[in-house]
């Protein structure tokens, strides 16, 4: 449950909440489970933070640091995290699909049992990341670097993968087998 100070801080607005973040530099900021929708969080520090369960659908997030952060569980469908840094995030089990994460680090995050249909991951950087038991259908994957990426397990539809730098074991299917997902 999201520390209801932490929410009072954030409903400041960005400048206020990023100058909080800079003055408590060891406090871990819990905004699971709220809603979020649609607001707009553009180069918000959430370094660390605790967003399980948190509602992101549509949400713009671009260049926001989400470092270390826990997304495990969360709704970012839609959402616009281009630019972001979410180096060693959890997005276990993270809906990201129709999201938008052009030039995002995502090096050594964990997108384990993540959905991304129809995902723009254009020039991400996405070394050593963990997609296992992914869900990627259609995703745009042209010129993301996934050296070192986990993708076993991994269910890949009609990927766009132009330019992409990839695992040697990549699990393509090229077809939709009938499937409606």
């Amino acid at each position: 449950m999201a520390n209801s100070e932490h929410v009072k801080i954030l409903d400041q607005g960005i400048p206020a909440w990023n100058a909080w973040r800079v003055e408590q530099p060891s406090i871990h900021p819990d905004l699971s489970g709220i809603d979020l929708t649609g607001r707009n969080l553009d180069g918000i520090n959430l370094a660390r933070a605790n967003l399980q369960g948190t509602f992101l659908t549509v949400t713009e997030m671009e260049e926001a640091n989400l470092d270390d952060a826990n997304l495990s569980g969360a709704n970012l469908t839609g959402a616009d995290l281009s630019g972001a840094s979410l180096k060693r995030a959890t997005l276990s089990g993270v809906d990201l699909s129709y999201a938008t994460l052009t030039n995002a680090d995502l090096c050594d995050a964990v997108l384990s049992e993540t959905r991304l249909v129809e995902t723009i991951l254009f020039n991400a950087t996405m070394r050593g990341v963990s997609l296992r038991d992914a869900y990627l259908k259609r995703t745009i994957l042209t010129g993301a670097d996934l050296t070192g990426a986990d993708m076993s397990g991994s269910r890949i539809r009609n990927a766009i993968l132009e330019g992409a730098i990839l695992p040697i074991n990549i699990p393509i299917d090229s077809g939709d087998h009938g499937e409606n997902q």
